[in-house]
């Protein structure tokens, strides 16, 4: 396994960090077999001992996180979840085949601020680990692609920053306050699904699918089922 573990708002811990990637090794060795990355984050916020398991095989990836009052405490709840996943998983990632190449197209995601909210309101960026920044040098069937056209559903003012205004039809003010780019990596329909259900906290996932070279998105349904979004 190749792990990356880095400290946040804290001091460097060797025996956190052996403990956390001992652990991993043998939740993932029960389960999987081959190359397995993974990046181990840990912080300190007052008093919430915070850490990010992010696990990639065979282009899926598993993410588990926990906090609480102890960091040794935070690393076995976070990783009863990453284990609680690839149980549930395991035939699905055993017999799963990668599809080859990465034509990876860009999208964009935004923070929209609705009308009667603070402007001095903080937002994260709650979905930026779940994708690879995209560098704005796209690929070459993103770049032969023609771009999508759509009517606005506003006016859009620009303002200070990248920050824009637009103005709804009742005349109320809709701010756009954060806009971030992002590669949305080739997989097929089945595995964007796959992907999905291991992310137990998602709604959707953008993906490109590999049969069409076109971002899709699946998302979940209220009964439980998957949703496909073809553009």
């Amino acid at each position: 396994m190749n792990a990356n573990v880095s400290f946040r708002q804290m001091d460097s811990s060797p025996a956190l960090r052996d403990y956390a990637v001992n652990k991993l090794e043998r939740v993932v060795d029960k389960y999987v077999h081959g190359r397995v990355d993974a990046s181990i984050v840990m912080r300190v916020e007052k008093f919430r001992h915070i850490v990010n398991f992010t696990v990639n095989i065979k282009n899926l990836t598993v993410k588990g996180d926990s906090s609480s009052e102890d960091m040794y405490s935070s690393v076995d709840l976070a990783l009863d979840k990453i284990e609680r996943q690839l149980r549930r998983h395991k035939d699905r990632i055993r017999d799963h085949k990668p599809s080859k190449g990465d034509r990876s197209r860009p999208f964009t995601m935004s923070v929209i601020q609705p009308p009667n909210l603070e402007q001095d309101s903080e937002f994260e960026e709650e979905f930026a680990e779940d994708y690879s920044r995209f560098s704005g040098e796209a690929s070459e069937a993103a770049e032969a692609a023609p771009a999508a056209e759509a009517a606005p559903a506003a006016e859009a003012a620009p303002v200070d920053g990248d920050t824009k205004v637009y103005t709804s039809a009742k005349g109320e003010e809709i701010h756009l306050v954060r806009r971030s780019d992002y590669a949305a990596k080739s997989l097929s329909v089945e595995e964007a699904v796959i992907q999905l259900d291991l992310m137990e906290d998602r709604q959707f996932f953008v993906f490109t699918n590999d049969e069409t070279d076109s971002i899709n998105i699946v998302h979940r349904r209220a009964d439980g089922s998957f949703g496909l979004i073809e553009t």
